[in-house]
């Protein structure tokens, strides 16, 4: 066997093993289709759910081809993100709620509490497997992007009334992580 048929072998069985990864890490986040269908037929901007949940898609799919700590972050993340989502659509089809001479829409809140409650999660997850910086930035984006497909339904306040929700919830943990080390 010459070399050439060696070096032909080799990278036809890398692209095969790249291959299978790549399917695999597709095949392991195609249940969040349901969740971006789900959140398209609940929401007032449909296509801003669609984008959000896109990302969210092709970040998760990413980070599980990767592999390492980021992979350990994509279930968690996607399971806190589920919390934003939920109180944003649940708070999409309450119209708004009258105190006295003033009224306020309850998705803004529910968006930001949702997004504490997420951060919370992310980190009591983190510490409690004592995680890395790549489990950190792979459950943070993915929890704000599918919590993002469910507060955008106000707009991008939404989005960054989550984004600021989450970083409520999970900076106090990291400050702590990082004075403790």
């Amino acid at each position: 066997m010459d070399s050439i048929d060696l070096h032909r072998i080799e990278r036809r069985a890398r692209l095969r093993y790249e291959w299978a990864r790549t399917w695999r890490a597709l095949l392991g986040l195609a249940p969040i289709w349901i969740i971006i269908g789900l959140a398209c037929a609940f929401t007032h901007r449909p296509s801003l759910a669609i984008s959000f949940g896109l990302a969210a898609f092709v970040m998760g799919a990413v980070m599980l081809w990767y592999g390492r700590d980021v992979k350990r972050g994509v279930l968690p993340g996607l399971a806190a993100g589920m919390v934003p989502l939920l109180f944003a659509l649940c708070a999409n089809h309450v119209n708004h709620v009258c105190t006295g001479s003033s009224c306020m829409t309850l998705c803004m809140p529910a968006c930001v509490v949702g997004g504490i409650v997420a951060g919370l999660a992310v980190a009591a997850i983190g510490h409690r497997r004592q995680a890395g910086a790549g489990f950190w930035l792979g459950a943070s984006a993915m929890a704000v992007l599918v919590g993002a497909m469910g507060c955008s339904c106000i707009g991008y306040a939404g989005v960054v009334g989550v984004a600021i929700g989450y970083a409520a919830g999970i900076v106090p943990s990291l400050l702590r992580k990082m004075f403790s080390a």
